[in-house]
């Protein structure tokens, strides 16, 4: 059974419902309430996630040509989620343009599983949301000053389902940064845990900026998808 984060508090708010535009109870006064146990259970896997508030709806993308077979296996992927999470199966998607869809691909895919586990979990965390950029400044900041945010984070990490690492290899990692980032990756992996990491480097480029080791666990252990259309924020997709 799962347990309630003790700093999320439970609120029904029918706009931030994700199944407002296909849930037949909307409409019903009666029926669409505070009560709603699919919503109650989807604001928790949300909450817990970590993912940024303007990220936890799911947008529609449109490939460019050049991307037609990448969104073919990501939707494949998709359509099988909580198989590839039951496996612990792992995903590197990169591309070395930004904005073309990459993290947005992986959220959807967060939020395919978390629509697909929702039923009977009884509050249980079961994804995580990680910049990886961000993530690494935690690490520092919590050696000098521990935090129980942190704590809770770490634990997470070992626990859930399906942790996106965003961002990996944005920028080129310390010898710290690097043992920091693998023994979480290593914990993940041996546990049989499932990863999804986006990046904008190619498999050759990935040991200079991760080490070796890092490298390895994050390409050779993954599938790989690469994205190749161009810079399209800010465009309607």
């Amino acid at each position: 059974g799962g347990r309630m984060n003790s700093k999320y508090n439970y609120e029904f708010n029918k706009e931030n419902c994700p199944y407002k535009d296909v849930c037949s109870l909307v409409s019903d006064e009666n029926h669409c309430n505070s009560s709603c146990l699919r919503f109650m259970e989807i604001d928790y896997l949300l909450y817990m996630s970590r993912l940024p508030k303007s990220k936890m709806k799911a947008l529609t993308l449109v490939p460019e040509v050049e991307d037609l077979d990448s969104f073919k296996r990501l939707k494949e992927i998709k359509d099988n989620i909580v198989e590839f999470v039951e496996s612990g199966s792992s995903l590197y998607l990169f591309s070395m343009n930004t904005g073309n869809g990459k993290t947005s691909w992986a959220i959807k895919l967060l939020l395919k599983y978390f629509d697909e586990v929702w039923c009977g979990n009884g509050f249980k965390p079961r994804g995580l949301f990680i910049n990886v950029p961000n993530f690494l400044r935690m690490v520092t900041e919590n050696v000098t000053n521990p935090n129980d945010d942190f704590i809770e984070l770490k634990r997470l990490i070992a626990d859930v389902d399906l942790v996106i690492w965003d961002d990996i290899g944005a920028t080129k990692l310390s010898d710290y940064d690097h043992k920091n980032l693998l023994s979480f990756i290593d914990q993940r992996i041996l546990g049989e845990k499932s990863n999804i990491y986006t990046g904008n480097l190619p498999g050759d480029c990935l040991p200079d900026a991760l080490g070796q080791r890092l490298a390895s666990r994050v390409f050779n252990e993954s599938s790989i998808i690469e994205l190749l259309g161009q810079d399209r924020r800010g465009m309607m997709l």
